[in-house]
């Protein structure tokens, strides 16, 4: 189930996320770049109005360890 738009604290949590995508792109593997690309692009069109299921937001915060 979709949720309807980015919380304040989801939407912080992308911005540091596409603040620090750049110095950690190289821990990621292809399929998380992959992944990172398209939910950063979403997010950056959409911005607060940007849907995230909560299966995307396991592989998100998986993948965030890696980069904050």
């Amino acid at each position: 189930m979709m949720n309807m738009g980015l919380k304040p604290d989801e939407y912080d949590w992308m911005k540091r996320l596409e603040a620090g995508i750049d110095k950690a792109w190289d821990e990621l593997t292809e399929w998380e770049q992959r992944f990172m690309e398209n939910r950063l692009e979403a997010f950056r069109r959409y911005g607060v109005k940007m849907r995230i299921s909560k299966a995307q937001w396991k592989i998100i915060d998986r993948i965030s360890e890696k980069i904050l």
